[in-house]
């Protein structure tokens, strides 16, 4: 009889030392596994996103006379990004674009369009949640400026 008891106890021993060691050895190639797979699921590009939930992104909104917005979500698995695009008259166009986005100043303007990026000397972030911000326009016709919108984190 006790032979029986320790053969059982043996038998325990060596299924838990089996599993102890199962978990030791595979335990960390299942976790990269898994974090290889998130990193790379996470790139399968961008997405529709809601305009208002991009603009409020950025610290904005969509300036007045402003049509046809069409918003994508790109960020990854860590960081938070948006794009967004739409056309809007010329008239007046800096004017209405620094108080839409009251965090942008104008970089450049050229005869083809303008830039602005997002003014950090007003302090971090004072609209939005976006950590940069930036616009580019370009004009379609005299009276028509296409306006992309990029806004992310680092």
């Amino acid at each position: 009889m006790h032979t029986e008891r320790t053969g059982g106890l043996d038998r325990l021993l060596t299924w838990l030392t089996a599993g102890l060691v199962t978990v030791v050895l595979l335990g960390p190639a299942v976790y990269l596994g898994l974090i290889v797979f998130v990193w790379t699921s996470s790139g399968d590009g961008p997405v529709r996103a809601d305009c208002s939930k991009v603009l409020a992104f950025a610290g904005g909104s969509l300036p007045a006379k402003a049509a046809g917005a069409s918003c994508t979500d790109d960020g990854g698995w860590q960081e938070a990004g948006y794009e967004a695009e739409f056309r809007m008259p010329r008239a007046n166009l800096a004017a209405r674009l620094t108080e839409a986005f009251p965090r942008v100043r104008q970089d450049a303007a050229s005869a083809s369009g303008l830039s602005f990026s997002s003014d950090e000397a007003a302090g971090a972030h004072p609209n939005g949640q976006a950590a940069v911000v930036r616009l580019k326009v370009t004009y379609d016709d005299a009276e028509t400026a296409r306006v992309s919108l990029r806004a992310f984190n680092l």
